[in-house]
């Protein structure tokens, strides 16, 4: 994963520079980096797995209109109803939590305005942490896939175990003769 290109970017110039020193001058950030929490007039959060380091710098009101116009590629419109949803998807699986005051009606959030904090969710790889469930999950005798829910507090990984158990379904599984299948989400 490359952080510069997939997560960065989206950032103005203060505040890309700031993370770009802080992840290149210190190899667990590279290595753990989480979340970052950027939030109207407070300190950016960078959550690692086990700590969180603050970076003094007060991210204005301005600096996270800008992080959304170019998340939306300048077309925030295009993307509203992902914006009510509270979250971007970009590129590499990443997600960006969004907070501000909800829009409603008929009890519907139809807008999301005066955003007031970005959280963007790193996504990471980790082929084969999915290895332990999956005899939990495939129903060998009728070679198919039982109804699985995957439960856990936030940030401990269902994402990540999840994108390798589609992996594995739809690639197959040759040492117990599982032929790959079809993976539909919705």
């Amino acid at each position: 994963m490359n952080i510069k290109e997939e997560i960065l970017r989206y950032f103005p110039s203060n505040i890309y520079s700031l993370l770009d020193n802080t992840i290149n001058q210190n190899r667990q950030v590279a290595e753990e980096l989480q979340e970052i929490r950027i939030r109207s007039n407070r300190p950016i959060l960078l959550k690692l797995r086990r700590t969180t380091i603050l970076i003094e710098y007060n991210v204005s009101g301005a600096e996270i209109l800008q992080t959304v116009e170019r998340l939306c590629n300048n077309s925030i419109y295009a993307y509203k109803n992902q914006i009510c949803d509270g979250f971007l998807t970009i590129k590499g699986g990443h997600r960006v939590g969004i907070t501000g005051t909800a829009v409603m009606e008929n009890n519907n959030v139809i807008n999301l305005k005066y955003i007031t904090s970005l959280n963007f969710r790193i996504a990471r790889q980790i082929i084969g942490c999915s290895n332990k469930i999956l005899n939990e999950i495939l129903d060998m005798e009728n070679k198919t896939i039982y109804t699985t829910l995957i439960v856990s507090p936030p940030g401990m990984g269902k994402t990540t175990m999840l994108r390798d158990t589609i992996r594995n379904i739809s690639n197959g599984i040759a040492n117990i003769n599982f032929q790959g299948k079809t993976v539909r989400c919705s």
